[in-house]
């Protein structure tokens, strides 16, 4: 793939482990995205406040902290996403104008999605969905339709050979697809309420009936009284905009665009919404354009209709709701900075490193360390785990500690994933707790 094999290869070879290179490259393709969703918006409704109010939220969006702080997949994703932008702003051109060379442009940047990331695989169905939003003609719209052919030869290969020749994993469970009506209606509402801006972690504190784990009061401290209250807030707003519109403004539901964008959604996430164990935010960044639009027209329309008789009452309204918004992307981002496993693992290894330092500054040749769980810390998941098992992800097993004490035969148990061999002496074994601290 481009943003991995040929990204990494390529920096590692000019900046060898410094990370800001890698770093300052992502939030560029960031911004490029951005810039290209306000073009993408501009090019449908020619509306510049839509535009910059969808490119706004699409660029704050509390789901971005996964995309750029999980550096490995993050860039990738911001690459796809950078060409698939690209894919539908050609092909839309290509059918304003019926010039070859951007249906061209739109081919070819589609190919580099999908050598980029299979989140893009979807792409045709999106340029299906532009034809019928731009022609009306039952003719011209079969032709277009057609000349699609070579975008679907080129999916169908690359999902025969993703499929049949690469396969899946089979002894990964989070790898497993499950085609049950619940597990993905359940799928679709996370990615949902993550494009709104919940953080991603809450799919770890929530029970069957959606209950909440108690414990979640010690990861989100002060924050739970902002995150909530905005979300159920913003939840209300929404609400009550799409009863007035369905009520009061009849022309607003037929519209196709509208329809379009929703769509986009589910059929954008289809590539990981069979996979219920392998949930995350990262996968939203190519459908949150899609999102933002649909919810972008809902306030707009609302605007439209209410602003020639009561001009100051549904300023304050949307004024509020956009306010609202604008504290749970800012709470989320705050949370996930603290909380999010890819921001805090370098913190977190620094501590444990120096937790195993101050019990033993030198341990000789050939030792064995072992950490023990806390037990001070309170169940979460089982993904989760005990501090031992957080503890065996963050320090790469025994990567970190053989790194710091330059012992290539030093090694490393944890008591969630290992159990230690009779044959060595216990007075070779090093033990340790494990205390996590988020």
């Amino acid at each position: 793939p481009i943003f991995r094999e040929l990204f990494f290869n390529s920096f590692y070879s000019l900046f060898g482990l410094n990370h800001l290179p890698f770093r300052i490259f992502s939030v560029l393709l960031h911004f490029v995205n951005i810039l290209l969703v306000y073009i993408f918006v501009q090019r449908i409704f020619t509306n510049r406040l839509l535009s910059f109010f969808v490119s706004l939220f699409f660029g704050i969006s509390a789901a971005n902290v996964a995309v750029l702080y999980y550096l490995t997949g993050g860039v990738q994703i911001l690459g796809a996403t950078m060409f698939i932008l690209l894919t539908l702003i050609f092909f839309w051109q290509y059918l304003e104008d019926n010039k070859v060379k951007f249906k061209t442009f739109s081919f070819l940047t589609f190919a580099l999605s999908l050598a980029s990331h299979e989140m893009a695989a979807t792409t045709p169905l999106l340029l299906v969905g532009l034809v019928f939003l731009r022609e009306k003609k039952q003719r011209v719209l079969s032709i277009y339709i057609r000349e699609l052919w070579l975008f679907a030869l080129l999916v169908t290969v690359y999902l025969y050979l993703d499929i049949f020749k690469i396969g899946f994993s089979q002894n990964e469970e989070q790898y497993q697809m499950v085609f049950s009506i619940k597990r993905i209606l359940n799928s679709l509402a996370w990615y949902w309420v993550w494009a709104l801006g919940l953080p991603e972690m809450l799919v770890d504190f929530v029970k069957s009936g959606l209950s909440l784990n108690p414990s979640l009061m010690r990861y989100w401290g002060g924050y739970f009284t902002i995150i909530f209250p905005a979300f159920f807030g913003v939840m209300g707003f929404f609400a009550a905009f799409l009863v007035y519109l369905g009520v009061k403004v009849k022309s607003f539901f037929p519209d196709k665009r509208f329809w379009f964008f929703v769509l986009w959604f589910p059929v954008g996430i289809l590539p990981v919404v069979f996979l219920p164990l392998h949930k995350s935010s990262y996968y939203l960044l190519p459908v949150l354009p899609a999102f933002w639009v649909a919810l972008g027209l809902v306030v707009f329309g609302v605007y439209k209709s209410l602003a020639m008789r009561h001009k100051k009452i549904v300023t304050t309204v949307i004024g509020a709701f956009v306010l609202l918004l604008l504290l749970l992307s800012a709470a989320s981002i705050g949370l996930g900075d603290k909380t999010y496993p890819a921001a805090v693992r370098g913190r977190l290894a620094e501590k444990l490193i120096n937790d195993v330092k101050s019990q033993y500054p030198k341990l000789p040749p050939g030792s064995v360390v072992y950490f023990k769980n806390d037990p001070d810390y309170p169940f979460i998941a089982e993904d989760w785990g005990g501090t031992s098992k957080q503890a065996a992800f963050i320090l790469n097993r025994a990567d970190a500690l053989q790194l710091f004490y330059k012992d290539r035969t030093l090694r490393v148990f944890y008591e969630d994933m290992d159990t230690i061999p009779e044959d060595i002496p216990k007075d070779n074994i090093y033990e340790i707790m494990a205390r996590i601290n988020y």
